[in-house]
């Protein structure tokens, strides 16, 4: 496969909600990232007035408002929506934050088409950008410089956050995001382990990092308090508990 032969089969999703200018300018660094692959893109913003809406540079990315006045953003709700706008048989969802080269998105597409329904665009290596860097990459999208440097991850354990593909019906069928996480949280560990618990696959690239652009963490970026935390870590805990035959019962409610 080239990378030529990603446009039909690829669409990039992203949710959003802008909660700092540093949010705006990394969505439109990751769009123009993300232009020179010519993929389908949809951009789905969600709060209680648009921040996006007439955006010049959100083009050609397909631009959705929603009306959600709601204090915290429900991202794996409007993941799912995403899941049902797309058209093609991979997705590939996308943080607002993140880029990485082109070559490990390619990579991806080829696992899910032989047989995946989560391929990580990565090597699970998560590299937090401070805010200088994260400054000059914006400008550059020199992913050649950050290769170079060597930067270290920012845990010491294969991460599965930031970016993903996913064989959509497929994903559809192990019940696709769950929406019981209804803000940040462990929703990605809890999303790897289903998924393998129904008996799928799930596989990061050989090599190449994933790296994530500077802003501040607001509201959205945390727990919303000790008792959502305790909530959120008991789904988590009770879905990797959950034999194979429990949890297409539970996905099914």
């Amino acid at each position: 496969m080239q990378l030529q032969d990603l446009k039909p089969l690829l669409t990039f999703v992203i949710p959003v909600r802008i909660d700092s200018p540093e949010r705006t300018e990394n969505l439109r660094t990751a769009l123009r990232f993300l232009g020179g692959l010519g993929c389908r893109v949809l951009v789905l913003e969600a709060d209680a007035a648009p921040a996006l809406e007439g955006k010049d540079w959100l083009r050609p990315a397909e631009y959705t408002f929603v009306s959600d006045a709601a204090p915290v953003f429900h991202r794996t709700r409007y993941i799912n929506r995403l899941l049902h706008m797309a058209d093609t048989d991979i997705v590939a969802v996308w943080d607002t934050d993140v880029l990485l080269a082109y070559g490990q998105i390619l990579e991806a597409a080829e696992r899910v088409c032989d047989g995946c329904t989560i391929a990580y665009p990565y090597n699970g290596q998560f590299v937090m950008l401070k805010e200088q860097l994260s400054g000059y990459i914006r400008q550059s999208l020199d992913l050649e410089y950050l290769r170079g440097q060597r930067l270290h991850s920012f845990l010491d354990r294969r991460l599965c956050g930031g970016a993903y593909l996913v064989h959509r019906w497929r994903y559809l069928q192990c019940g696709g995001e769950n929406e019981r996480f209804t803000g940040w949280g462990p929703e990605d560990a809890e999303r790897m382990h289903r998924v393998r618990i129904l008996g799928h696959r799930v596989e990061w690239t050989r090599s190449g990092q994933l790296y994530h652009l500077y802003h501040p963490r607001g509201k959205n970026s945390k727990y919303q308090s000790d008792i959502d935390a305790d909530q959120l870590r008991r789904e988590l805990v009770k879905m990797c508990c959950m034999n194979k035959e429990t949890m297409i019962k539970y996905i099914a409610k």
